[in-house]
């Protein structure tokens, strides 16, 4: 579907704004951060100043537990860092789109211990009380009320927890921990429910659909063994470990006894197995846990089967927590295997935003929410590129098409190409047309559609008509520099960029010349407009996150 070719009308604009260049600024950029809130769900075990040895050699190596003075002491220095607790309900009514960031404190924290040792009763609770705190516990079926497991909870116990006022109690599955059979030698793991056992009577591995089974029957029994303690149906889960598929599976030979990296798996693709098993047991919810070099805050953008919570364990440091609640903003999805997209080129179309990753040929599509609603994966992208980085770059869309401009990268014979997608009524993408760009247009950094017209800019702002690949000319004050720009937007004749050099968001006219700016964050990568809202790609070290802000005045 090609570009029309702009009407005269356009052209006579386009004359009499390159004549204007030289006039000063007279619109304003006025934009204020939308309401964004994140909660920090922290992980808790035994709070004992003589911890029970766990018989797996993972939980001995991170140390998951906490004394009674390090706790009370976290539990102060989250109230002076203005952190607040809230309760678990609370906490799943914003996930669920039920009540708004503002009905949440600033800083909300949300505190859950795993397993459901006795010490977390005996010694959390005065200090809970003290704090005016209230927690989560996800205990395990099989150690409840089991005396050759010591310092378990027992039911007169979950019963006492039940009516206290201060705890929640939720599941962690009958089978918790148990050690599964998972290979012909005899191979055990603790990861339950990312696995598929071993049958030795029928000399295979059960079928997904029978590890499917398994489960379900594992989370009814959990329900039916404890809901009369809990005073009420149990329906969150968290999984023990955090382990529920979702990482690659552990390489031939590897002890998962003592591995402590992602990956626990003795088979791919085991997730939408276990999801669907919660479903139809009743769960309404899960909880994960994040690696600490992937570690990010709770937020309505986070899958409700997959929300991230952060350990705290023995040298637990509140700093790393703070660094993390510094970010607003939706935190990007993953592409798969727990490799973190580095997502940014962003555009909207029907209200649906569609992010690409710059370092796999992925393409996302998100609902408002930040929600991950379905991804495109597209091979040929990077055809000819060694690296298997597609380096996309930019992103624009119209109700039924979406472009996608990819830079020449660093792979031997580099180049940029412009890459035309029809978009489906499910939101997955299908390549039409690819156009091999000019050397010129090695490093473009954004690409953005206005009246027809598809325009692209290099990041040191010279703009471009990506018809006719005819420069337009530079943006007013371009720093003439490598990465001094970042992204491309259109909204009402004017184009927008990020001046990452001079940390700012400008607008300016179709030939460059500059007619408002405003300050921004020089970490953001890309823009693109919604409505009232403008969406900012952030890039941090480790965090790749889509801002919001309220747009209150605009050049026009």
């Amino acid at each position: 579907m090609p570009l029309h070719v702009r009407p005269l009308w356009a052209i006579l604009a386009l004359l009499f704004s390159s004549l204007s260049a030289t006039a000063e600024p007279a619109g304003k950029i006025v934009i204020v951060p939308h309401v964004q809130k994140s909660v920090a769900v922290l992980l808790f075990h035994q709070i004992d100043d003589h911890p029970i040895e766990s018989a797996h050699g993972v939980d001995h190596i991170q140390k998951p537990w906490t004394t009674p003075a390090a706790f009370d002491a976290l539990l102060t220095e989250l109230q002076r860092k203005g952190f607040t607790v809230i309760r678990l309900r609370t906490a799943l009514d914003y996930f669920e789109g039920k009540i708004s960031a503002k009905s949440l404190p600033t800083k909300p924290v949300l505190l859950t211990f795993d397993d459901g040792y006795l010490s977390a009763w005996t010694h959390g609770t005065p200090i809970l009380m003290k704090h005016h705190a209230t927690a989560t516990m996800f205990f395990e079926g099989h150690a409840t009320n089991n005396p050759a497991i010591p310092g378990r909870l027992d039911s007169a116990q979950l019963r006492a927890m039940a009516s206290s006022g201060v705890w929640t109690l939720e599941s962690h599955g009958w089978a918790g921990h148990s050690d599964l059979q998972i290979s012909a030698s005899g191979t055990l793991s603790p990861y339950w429910y990312a696995n598929l056992a071993w049958l030795p009577d029928k000399h295979r591995f059960e079928t997904p659909l029978e590890f499917e089974a398994r489960l379900q029957s594992d989370l009814s029994r959990m329900r039916s063994a404890f809901e009369a303690d809990t005073g009420h149906p149990l329906t969150i889960f968290a999984y023990p470990s955090g382990e529920f598929g979702q990482n690659p599976p552990l390489a031939p030979g590897v002890d998962p006894m003592t591995s402590i990296e992602a990956g626990h798996s003795n088979a791919a693709g085991l997730t939408p197995y276990v999801l669907h098993a919660l479903r139809a047991s009743g769960y309404e919810a899960a909880f994960a846990v994040s690696l600490p070099e992937s570690a990010h805050l709770a937020s309505p953008s986070d899958n409700i089967y997959e929300l991230p919570r952060i350990g705290v364990g023995a040298t637990f440091q509140l700093s790393f927590l703070e660094g993390l609640a510094a970010h607003t903003g939706l935190e990007f999805p993953e592409i798969a295997d727990g490799r973190v997209a580095d997502a940014g080129p962003l555009c909207v179309s029907q209200g649906f935003r569609f992010v690409a990753a710059t370092n796999r040929p992925v393409i996302f599509r998100l609902d408002r929410a930040g929600h991950r609603l379905n991804a495109t994966n597209v091979p040929q992208l990077t055809a000819g590129r060694p690296s298997g980085s597609a380096n996309i770059s930019g992103l624009s869309c119209n109700a039924t098409t979406l472009w996608a401009v990819q830079q020449a990268g660093f792979d031997p014979n580099p180049q940029p190409w412009l890459d035309r997608f029809s978009i489906g009524a499910d939101g997955t993408l299908d390549l039409r047309e690819r156009t091999a760009l000019p050397p010129v247009l090695n490093w473009l950094v954004g690409i953005a559609l206005d009246d027809g017209m598809l325009y692209g800019i290099t990041d040191r702002g010279r703009l471009y008509d990506l018809q006719t690949f005819r420069s337009l000319g530079d943006v007013d004050g371009a720093a003439r520099t490598n990465d001094a720009f970042a992204g491309l937007a259109s909204r009402d004749g004017l184009l927008y960029s990020l001046h990452r050099a001079e940390h700012q968001l400008v607008a300016f006219t179709p030939s460059g010349s500059v007619v408002a700016r405003a300050p921004v964050d020089p970490q953001m990568r890309d823009l693109a407009f919604d409505e009232n809202h403008l969406l900012l790609s952030h890039w941090t070290r480790n965090r790749r996150s889509m801002q919001t802000y309220d747009i209150v005045e605009l050049p026009q």
